[in-house]
């Protein structure tokens, strides 16, 4: 790590650690906050003014936080049907349900809308509505979100309360009564060009790269394909579908440039940016990658506009991580806050290391992509559970794609809306290299052992990753001529925690929360065995094409495979059916395709699944198929 340490990453630091004591225990976190104060004065020789300031900061950004978690509360009940709302978002439609998110116009609370359409010509009117900024009188039922109901599940009901949302509310089939336009809002009007640009680009560009350009230029993945989507994840590419920071270092470059072209000034196209930003923020969907990135961008340029060199660029991303925190502290817990300003962070304190390498050579992106990756690892162990064993090649291939796809994106955009009959001869290429962008990734995300299953970390082991990685980056730099050992470190992370599950003498016996249907593990102590008895079902019917829809909860998908590998399980010798209806078969197709299953035990009955494309082939997966 870099030597040249800023005061203000300290500031940062304290920040957190009273957000997390206010959050969770106050205890660890306001020790580890005295540890750091004492060592400020003796290592660092603070002065006391300013070891007090840090203090103060620490006990603000606690009354904040326990001030957020009293106003985070409903003041609604189950009782109450017909509610006066503002909608705050473009509806989104998946097949025949229709999600909002809305506030009420007297209490300000937040809701989350579903409502069930029932003909197609119901789904077209719906669709032509101006529902963004209207105030609309709905009728319905309120409903509490659910809770994970097993380890390694999404939590939907958290992932809610993070954003102030603690009612769903079920639309009846009256629907709206009555809505009317609100006043002008700036944010109302920024997200419908976002929604404009979204359309447009989806009726002039192709079926193959409207969903990429969506996504680049206004940050909305909604629009591409769930195997798509879980291709780039498997690879682990697929945060380049996500807006950061050299999407807009390139948007700045482009637009100060242009501006410049046409004669407008240093200083006067300085302020243009400072006031284009902001609107840039909420076009490309206010992600946590996004204002990360916009706020140090725009921190940036106001020191150069008033000619000011007083903060690193440590500096200015510790400013914007306590303002963004203030604001938000519940933000903490979200993954894309996590990820976006932890891979800045230790990129900016290895520039030294950047620096040593010869800019030309391809070592600087070897470097770049492993950093990343290890500097984010505990965080993805923690919510994944896995990691992509193609990733850092992945990255390799698809980084310099993606850096010349995102301007090749904008001007195409930019140039349909002048000479629309051109647009198909612009998108040819593009066209083609997305072809292969998504056939590659299609196909190496159906290599054998593409991922490696490590399960959630334990406490034990979360502290040792959290430790022996800012150790790595700073032996790294410090020592040369040790490099190549060094690498041991983190490879030994991996290896004791993958010892632990092999290792563990603790057996286990998990009657596993599946819904309708049973599903029960039980795993041998040293890992002697694993067997699977039924694995749930999701029950579905006939529907027409229009109702189906691309996001559809699937219980072995989204329930029993997390749940499996937050364990650490990656191999089960007996997948044992008990009889063939859905409720108990259903999810093992999931867990034949994201887990390595020796043998399947079942009943001599037919298998109830419901259509053909739900049954694998167990030759091809060398799965020994019995029958009992």
């Amino acid at each position: 790590m870099s030597r040249q340490y800023n005061n203000l990453l300290y500031f940062a630091i304290a920040s957190l650690l009273a957000t997390l004591s206010a959050l969770t225990l106050f205890l660890p976190f306001a020790a580890i906050f005295i540890m750091l104060a004492s060592w400020l004065i003796t290592v660092k020789r603070w002065s006391y003014p300013a070891v007090l300031l840090l203090l103060f900061l620490f006990a603000v950004f606690f009354y904040r936080v326990q001030i957020d978690q009293k106003t985070n509360v409903t003041g609604l009940n189950e009782t109450q049907s017909t509610f006066s709302l503002t909608i705050q978002e473009v509806p989104k439609i998946d097949g025949n349900k229709w999600t909002v998110t809305a506030e009420g116009t007297a209490t300000g609370e937040k809701l989350l809308l579903q409502y069930k359409l029932r003909t197609p010509s119901e789904k077209q009117h719906i669709l032509k509505q101006p529902f963004l900024g209207q105030i609309c009188t709905i009728t319905g039922k309120l409903i509490k979100p659910a809770a994970a109901a097993n380890e390694g599940m999404f939590d939907y009901k958290g992932y809610l309360t993070g954003k102030s949302i603690h009612w769903l509310l079920e639309v009846d089939r009256k629907g709206f009564s009555s809505c009317e336009k609100s006043n002008f809002h700036p944010l109302y009007f920024i997200l419908m060009l976002r929604e404009k640009g979204s359309s447009w680009i989806n009726t002039v560009f192709t079926e193959q790269t409207a969903p990429v350009a969506i996504a680049l230029l206004f940050g909305d993945r909604d629009y591409m394909g769930g195997d798509i989507q879980s291709a780039y994840q498997k690879i682990g590419i697929v945060h380049l579908l996500a807006i950061s920071g050299s999407h807009v270092i390139l948007l700045i470059g482009m637009s100060y440039y242009g501006l410049l072209r046409i004669g407008v000034t240093r200083q006067r196209g300085i302020t243009i940016l400072l006031v284009f930003l902001p609107a840039y923020t909420i076009l490309t969907g206010l992600s946590p990658s996004v204002i990360r990135a916009v706020s140090t961008a725009m921190l940036v340029l106001i020191q150069k506009r008033w000619q000011r060199t007083d903060y690193s660029s440590i500096d200015l991303l510790s400013i914007a991580f306590v303002i963004y925190l203030f604001i938000n502290p519940r933000i903490v817990y979200d993954i894309g806050f996590q990820l976006s300003f932890v891979v800045s962070l230790f990129l900016l304190l290895s520039t030294t290391i950047f620096e040593q390498t010869e800019k030309k050579s391809w070592k600087i992106y070897v470097l770049t992509a492993y950093f990343c990756e290890l500097s984010v690892l505990p965080f993805l162990l923690s919510y994944f559970h896995e990691l992509p064993v193609l990733s850092l090649l992945a990255n390799l291939v698809y980084i310099p794609f993606y850096s010349v796809l995102l301007p090749y994106c904008i001007l195409v955009f930019l140039l349909s809306m002048l000479f629309v009959n051109m647009t198909p001869l612009l998108l040819y290429p593009l066209d083609k290299l997305c072809l292969l962008s998504d056939w590659l990734a299609l196909t190496a995300a159906k290599l054998p052992h593409v991922t490696m299953i490590f399960g959630k970390p334990d406490k034990l082991e979360l502290l040792l990753y959290i430790l022996l990685i800012p150790l790595f980056f700073y032996l790294y730099e410090a020592f040369p001529d040790k490099r190549k050992r060094l690498f041991l470190i983190p490879l030994s992370l991996l290896l004791f925690q993958h010892a632990g599950n092999i290792w563990s003498p603790y057996g286990e016996v998990a009657f596993i929360n599946v819904g309708q249907g049973d599903s029960v593990l039980i795993h041998e102590p040293f890992n002697q065995g694993t067997y699977l008895i039924d694995t749930g079902g999701t029950v579905t019917f006939q529907e027409e094409e229009w109702t189906k829809r691309d996001d559809r909860y699937e219980v072995g998908e989204d329930t029993l495979v997390p749940y499996l590998k937050s364990k650490g399980i990656s191999k089960i010798e007996k997948l044992i059916l008990t009889h063939g209806d859905l409720d108990h078969v259903g999810g093992s197709v999931a867990v034949i395709n994201n887990l390595q299953v020796k043998q399947i035990l079942m009943a001599k009955t037919k298998l109830k699944l419901t259509d053909e494309g739900k049954y694998v082939s167990l030759q091809k997966r060398k799965v020994f198929l019995s029958c009992l």
